[in-house]
């Protein structure tokens, strides 16, 4: 089985700019996604998709491949992960059997827990498997929102705030950290998480949306109370 990872990183981002070359200790975001799937054993090699010829310089440096720079219409903040995923995959010389999707922002992530979801994909023939975190609170069943006429009602009809925590399901949110599919799945299907997707449970992690959780990783890792592989 051919597996591939690919590192998404385009430079325009405006809530925290240039977040995907922020650094945790001497390393970037983006060389720490190209080494942590270089580390894993089962991924045969780690490419690099920007619009920015800095950030592709710097994957590169870090031992990750490019296609050359992604198309223009890929490199806005509307575009997705998964349009620039499948443009990847056509440019791609010699066919893939599996995609790793690395996002540079969600670093909590270490080669082991690539190598354990390429192994429940092969053995539970499942097209995709992603990781995903509990999520303790607020449970969407206590949500709210406020009406056209002003008032206050669930968010989930038939849902109630009033019941104990310990009765209500288990919800789980996607953590970003890792995304694995079966290429011809997600050709098809152009979706990161088609029909049959298994979830890889994580805890305890953090993705850079904003300075706010740059500055708590930070502190964390400081405090050496997280791992992050390549740091």
């Amino acid at each position: 089985m051919k597996i591939v990872a690919l590192v998404p990183a385009r430079s325009g981002s405006k809530g925290f700019p240039h977040k995907n070359v922020a650094r945790l200790g001497r390393k970037s975001l983006i060389e720490l996604a190209v080494k942590v799937g270089l580390a894993c054993d089962s991924v045969q090699s780690v490419y690099i998709s920007t619009d920015s010829m800095t950030y592709e310089t710097l994957a590169i440096q870090a031992g990750a491949q490019s296609l050359g720079l992604r198309p223009r219409d890929l490199a806005s903040d509307t575009a997705k992960s998964v349009d620039v995923a499948l443009d990847f995959l056509k440019r791609l010389a010699e066919p893939a059997d599996c995609l790793v999707l690395l996002q540079p922002t969600s670093p909590m992530r270490h080669p082991e827990d690539i190598s354990q979801m390429i192994e429940i994909l092969k053995n539970q023939k499942a097209d995709a498997v992603v990781s995903v975190e509990k999520l303790e609170e607020p449970h969407p069943n206590k949500l709210k929102k406020i009406t056209s006429d002003g008032f206050i009602a669930p968010f989930l009809e038939h849902t109630s705030s009033e019941v104990p925590r310990q009765f209500l399901p288990e919800v789980f949110k996607l953590n970003g950290a890792l995304y694995l599919i079966r290429t011809d799945v997600l050709v098809s299907a152009r979706t990161f998480l088609p029909q049959k997707t298994l979830p890889f449970l994580m805890k305890g992690t953090i993705n850079i949306d904003s300075e706010q959780d740059y500055q708590i990783i930070q502190g964390l890792l400081k405090t050496n109370n997280i791992q992050i592989y390549g740091v």
